[in-house]
């Protein structure tokens, strides 16, 4: 199903991802729709949000997927109509029997013990599999394993290339062994999961165990995790906030290795197996000298366990009803988040003196009480997405162990002046509300956005991310005192900042104490990662997105560099360090100037748009030398005059690594792939071209394509394109071995599509109208044959 969700984004306006709780809450699903819909339903009752999701909805392509099922689920309640006929609802349950009537049913069924053994010895190592003591020992741990596959792995990954019976024996018999809990469904996971926690040190099975507070399936993006094991001090003798995030990569990597966490959907996104929290959550409570979780989603929280609980957790809570002022001086984190809560108690903290991280985030809150001033030994405080809290207590400024502070998306137009006394912070967040139509619209709220001698009295800070609106004119008046602050700080090793100007980014560059700092650590200057957009041009297209669960690109350093004329020397000095660069609306004829001063090999991920006078991203003659060397990603978009990719000799190590190209509405381009391009893109995987009014062919008429050219090609993608009739010459057939999906809209020449993939083994899919395909030339029936089988006819 995560599959599905993946490859169906782009044919439905809309994609809606449940994780269901056992009960099927009607006002928890319709909580979900109503925040992705952006539907203002605080006040509405379950039927008029009802009525609200369905209006929204009845106009528009959507898929609604629902995880865990466990109980079925009223969807006219929810809002999801039979009238609605451009839908599509998709669930995943364990029991069949407590579902709706389906279209279509798919039995995922548990490996068969064939398959178990062959991932287990992929897993553990072939060479061990004929062991004759190790083998019927291997065939009874199979057999423990029941055909799950997260079970094979994770024991697989325990014996990798272990070749001493006496552990495979030890291993089978901890395996076996009575976990001395009460026997619940799928005990065998919680002793595997056990056995594998208590394996880990203590500081990873600390990190490991944290998942508990999440509700099963839960999402949790990797800086955030990580934010909050620095804040309970599980990441010991570590200074800075740029060690403790390199080393929680680590731990999270090697949790994901030993299949203990997963990747999930997003990008930078960690969840654990639903049955492995359960047992996250009883190995935490179950351990008398550590502390205790509490979950809650439904159930209102006792006197006595605000009292007992060292660590609370509220998310998606629906009733919160808080007492005036709980006995918790044992309390150490709370989480209250993704809810409607709306204000606390006057003296709600006043217990809570002990309390290290405060998740606020994604609520109602509108304030914040004066007790918090006694959150003495406070390190996180996560206030983002509450868009009703527009100011922060004058006590705020007492909170003197705070280190991480984000206040990103809340109602803030500007810095509250009392965070100027928060001399021990290492990450601020901030993010401001702008009022404004156009250019020339006055902006509403306090003349400043952030008020002299705030910033440069944090010199502790090691991360900064500010982000406004660029068309904010009170922006562009405060920017460069803002800079020039910033340049006073000589700790800071990440910063996300919008210069207006290449003169206000010229002067920080010139000025930072950090930024020219001599740090051996890192290349060139002392920042670990930075997010600079320098200038502003209002775009004709939504921007690419060059981060998603499949890219390489880690965009640590990115540049975002607007209008302008050529490289000043500032923009020059950023790109130097930069893996991610947007170039928009600057008049150069090409960029092989940078390739040149070597400013290009560097980049993973690059974005060129409506640079109107630009007729080829690079000139061979004119590089003299590589570019594009580690480059993974290349979106071209709105390139009026662009002739040629790439013009001329290209250098053996430019383009090899390149997995994604994309081109849209470059009118001037007749033929997309040189013969010299076409030997370099090895690694392609993605190749989309749409809206290019002129382009005939994929590859030069003449030029001599090896059938093994293209030998990753996964996704072809070619729509309106209304002169193009060839894709290669029919000299050499090309094998196409990894092409999996072909999408054709709009490109009524190409009718000798047929012959040109009929090698194309691995095609699983071709996207197409119907009218298009009946005016195909097909060159023989067993072609046809093939071919027909895949077909998909869009609308």
């Amino acid at each position: 199903m995560e599959n599905l969700h993946e490859a169906v984004g782009k044919l439905f306006d809309v994609v809606f991802w449940v994780n269901v709780n056992p009960d099927g809450n009607v006002r928890e699903v319709q909580e979900i729709l109503v925040r992705q819909l952006n539907l203002k339903a605080d006040e509405q009752n379950n039927d008029q949000r009802a009525e609200m999701i369905s209006e929204e909805l009845k106009n528009k392509r959507y898929v609604l997927f629902f995880d865990g099922v466990s109980s079925e689920i009223n969807l006219e309640e929810v809002g999801i109509c039979e009238e609605h006929e451009a839908r599509k609802v998709v669930f995943a349950c364990r029991d069949r029997n407590i579902c709706w009537q389906t279209d279509v049913d798919i039995n995922i069924r548990r490996l068969s013990d064939e398959d178990a053994g062959k991932l287990f010895w992929k897993i553990v190592g072939v060479h061990l599999k004929e062991n004759r003591n190790i083998k019927p020992i291997a065939r009874l741990i199979i057999n423990e394993c029941g055909g799950m596959p997260n079970m094979v792995k994770i024991i697989g990954a325990s014996l990798k290339n272990v070749n001493d019976p006496a552990i495979w024996r030890s291993f089978l018999s901890q395996l076996r062994s009575p976990s001395g809990e009460q026997r619940q469904e799928l005990e065998d996971f919680y002793r595997v999961f056990k056995l594998e926690c208590d394996k880990l040190g203590d500081e990873k099975k600390l990190c490991l165990l944290y998942w508990a507070v999440f509700r099963a399936g839960y999402e949790v993006p990797r800086d955030y995790i990580i934010e909050c094991w620095r804040a309970e001090q599980f990441l010991v003798g570590l200074q800075t906030l740029g060690e403790a995030r390199d080393r929680g990569h680590a731990i999270l990597d090697e949790l994901v290795k030993k299949a203990l966490l997963e990747k999930g959907s997003k990008w930078a996104h960690y969840k654990m197996y639903q049955h492995f929290q359960r047992a996250a959550l009883r190995i935490a409570n179950c351990r008398e000298n550590r502390v205790r979780i509490l979950v809650k989603e439904r159930e209102k929280i006792r006197e006595e366990e605000w009292e007992s609980a060292d660590r609370i957790s509220l998310i998606s809570s629906c009733q919160l009803i808080f007492p005036e002022s709980p006995k918790c001086c044992r309390i150490l984190a709370l989480f209250v988040q993704e809810c409607s809560l709306a204000e606390f108690p006057s003296s709600f903290f006043s217990y809570m003196n002990g309390l290290q991280l405060l998740d606020l985030h994604d609520t109602n809150i509108k304030s914040l009480p004066s007790s918090i001033s006694s959150l003495v030994n406070l390190n996180v405080l996560f206030l983002n997405r509450c868009s009703q809290l527009t100011h922060l207590p004058v006590e705020i400024g007492g909170l003197q162990r705070l280190e991480i502070l984000d206040l990103c998306h809340s109602g803030f137009h500007s810095l509250p002046a009392q965070i100027g006394q928060l001399t021990n912070l290492k990450c601020l967040r901030v993010s401001f509300i702008e009022n404004f139509e156009n250019h020339n619209h006055v902006d509403s709220g306090p003349k400043e956005m952030i008020a002299t001698n705030i910033i440069a009295r944090l010199q502790s800070l090691e991360e900064l991310s500010i982000y406004v609106n660029p068309a904010s004119r009170r922006w562009i008046q405060n920017a460069e005192s803002i800079a020039e602050e910033i340049a006073t700080l000589e700790e800071l090793r990440t910063l996300s900042f919008y210069f207006p100007s290449v003169d206000c980014l010229q002067t920080f560059v010139n000025k930072s104490k950090s930024w020219n700092g001599n740090d051996t650590l890192w290349r060139g200057n002392s920042f670990r990662s930075f997010s600079i957009d320098v200038g502003y041009q209002r775009r004709s297209s939504p921007p690419v997105k060059l981060i998603d669960s499949k890219c390489k690109c880690t965009a640590e350093k990115h540049l975002r560099f607007s209008a302008g004329e050529g490289f000043p020397d500032a923009v020059a000095k950023i790109l130097e360090e930069a893996c991610a660069l947007e170039l928009i609306g600057n008049n150069v004829v090409n960029i092989s100037c940078l390739s040149t001063a070597d400013k290009l090999g560097g980049l993973e991920a690059c974005v060129i748009e409506e640079c109107g006078e630009m007729t080829s991203i690079i000139d061979g003659d004119l590089a003299g030398g590589p570019a594009f060397q580690q480059l993974n990603e290349l979106h071209l978009l709105s390139l009026p005059k662009l002739v040629h990719i790439w013009n001329g000799p290209i250098d053996s190590k430019s383009l090899t690594m390149l997995t994604t190209l994309t081109l849209k509405g470059c009118h001037c381009l007749k033929a997309l792939v040189s013969e010299a391009m076409a030997l370099r893109l090895n690694q392609l995987q993605f190749l989309q071209v749409e809206d290019c009014r002129v382009i005939e062919e994929i590859f030069e008429t003449g030029i001599i394509v090896e059938s093994g050219a293209f030998p990753k090609l996964k996704n072809l993608q070619l729509i309106n394109l209304p002169r193009l009739s060839n894709i290669c010459s029919e000299v050499t057939p090309l094998d196409w071995p990894s092409l999996e999906t072909i999408m054709i809209r709009a490109c009524e020449e190409l009718r000798n599509f047929p012959s040109t993939f009929s090698n194309a083994a691995r095609l699983r899919k071709i996207k197409c109208t119907e009218r298009w395909w009946n005016n195909l030339a097909w060159a023989n029936d067993n072609v046809r044959n093939h071919l027909e089988g895949v077909k998909e006819f869009l609308s």
